[in-house]
């Protein structure tokens, strides 16, 4: 289930281009991925229409997020490429994808699958294991949200031991009990050691690497980054994307990095201080899609 936006002129006879967008994690709907920061009318006035599905367990799609793996997710994003392309408005031969976040790693995976899938828009989407993007945002945040040096320490402590046990094999549950003694501990909440549930989740997707998928993409990819993310080490990400592309001569690429933008690819507003998306942001996404897709 889910929503598409469709430009005002599409029909039987003129179908348009279309964009999927990818969730990121957590619970999310089609109706959220659509109307973000009014995505859909933004492309649906260059000629593209945006489709955002539920994901499984919500809005009104059945099944568990929670229980899915990134094969699972990459393969529910065909499914809705799938769907939108045998809509009678959509030329079926022209989808893209556009991956936030989480999204960014399964947007590659789906479209090494899927020959539809013509062009792909990642944001914030980590370029590391997701491991390595866990412990990262461990220190980033903790340092920006006013941990002190002696609870992300500790965080970090807590973080490292309960992924060694989960590679090990060790039931999620047993590790909790034994842990039980920071549960609800600022350390704890910053390591996001809360429930049976979430270690289960984490450790069905710990050790994923994004750079197989990526060192095997054919299709354009344009991957923006804030450089102030505090969730996804930006750095370490361009570094891989670039390594990867080098690696497998992948040409239609573009790397761009936004100055003092955060996870969100927001920036202070210098009129009010608060945050805003970053001047251009939006451009860029229509600009590529644009060409990649009219």
């Amino acid at each position: 289930m889910g929503d598409l936006h469709l430009p005002p002129a599409a029909t039987s006879t003129a179908p348009v281009p279309a964009v999927v967008t990818v969730h990121g994690s957590g619970p999310m709907s089609g109706e959220y991925a659509r109307n973000w920061e009014d995505m859909g009318s933004r492309l649906a006035a260059v000629g593209i229409a945006v489709f955002g599905y539920d994901k499984p367990g919500c809005g009104e799609s059945g099944g568990d997020w929670t229980r899915l793996t990134f094969a699972d997710r990459a393969a529910e994003t065909v499914a809705a490429v799938t769907a939108v392309a045998a809509q009678p408005e959509i030329d079926g031969e022209r989808i893209g994808l556009l991956g936030g976040s989480q999204g960014g790693w399964i947007a590659p995976l789906a479209a090494n699958i899927d020959s539809r899938i013509r062009t792909i828009i990642t944001f914030s989407g980590p370029g590391v294991s997701v491991a390595e993007s866990e412990e990262y945002q461990i220190g980033a945040e903790g340092a920006a949200e006013g941990y002190t040096s002696e609870e992300i320490a500790d965080a970090l402590a807590l973080y490292r031991r309960v992924l060694s046990r989960l590679r090990a094999g060790d039931a999620a549950a047993a590790i909790l009990t034994d842990e039980i003694h920071l549960v609800g501990t600022r350390a704890a909440e910053l390591a996001e050691v809360t429930s049976v549930k979430e270690l289960e989740f984490f450790a069905g997707i710990a050790d994923f690497d994004p750079v197989p998928a990526l060192e095997k993409l054919t299709c354009p990819i344009l991957a923006i980054f804030g450089s102030d993310d505090v969730l996804v080490p930006t750095e370490a990400s361009v570094a891989a994307y670039e390594a990867a592309f080098a690696r497998s001569g992948h040409r239609d690429h573009e790397i761009v990095v936004f100055p003092g933008a955060d996870h969100g690819l927001r920036v202070p507003d210098p009129a009010t201080g608060r945050p805003r998306r970053a001047p251009g942001f939006f451009e860029l996404i229509t600009a590529r899609l644009v060409r990649t897709l009219r």
